[in-house]
């Protein structure tokens, strides 16, 4: 059995113009990891994520009040799982549908398409499943 705490004391801040985003990543895909050293990757992120044999990444997320992940797109699908607090959520870019969400909310943002994520007054915590790809359709 494997454990990895993801409580917020536990977060570190994304690299970047992002604004108040901070993650504790809970699962990795073994094959793509960021360092090979083990030891180092656990002392980069507070502690060793779980490490599976699957193209997929298991997050948590917390947006402070006020901030916002840059808007971007993912080359599969990523569904976004609010777990607390309140916040705004685009897709398909400046002209491309927003909605209002909070805790208990489930946002699925398809692959190749413009996805962002915001706060106004309150934090936000999700928990961010970025894979693995969809199969294809049946014939």
């Amino acid at each position: 059995m494997h454990i990895r705490r993801f409580s917020p004391d536990l977060k570190t801040k994304i690299p970047g113009s992002q604004r108040g985003l901070y993650v504790v990543p809970i699962q990795f895909d073994r094959a793509h990891l960021p360092t090979q050293n083990l030891e180092e990757l656990a002392q980069q992120l507070n502690g060793l994520p779980l490490l599976l044999n699957r193209p997929m990444i298991v997050v948590a997320m917390y947006l402070e009040p006020l901030s916002a992940m840059d808007e971007h797109s993912a080359e599969v699908p990523i569904l976004f799982l609010v777990t607390a607090g309140k916040g705004f959520v685009r897709i398909g870019g400046l002209t491309g549908e927003t909605q209002r969400v909070s805790a208990g909310d489930a946002v699925l943002w398809p692959a190749k398409l413009a996805h962002m994520v915001w706060t106004e007054d309150e934090p936000l915590a999700a928990i961010v499943i970025d894979g693995p790809a969809e199969r294809e359709a049946a014939p």
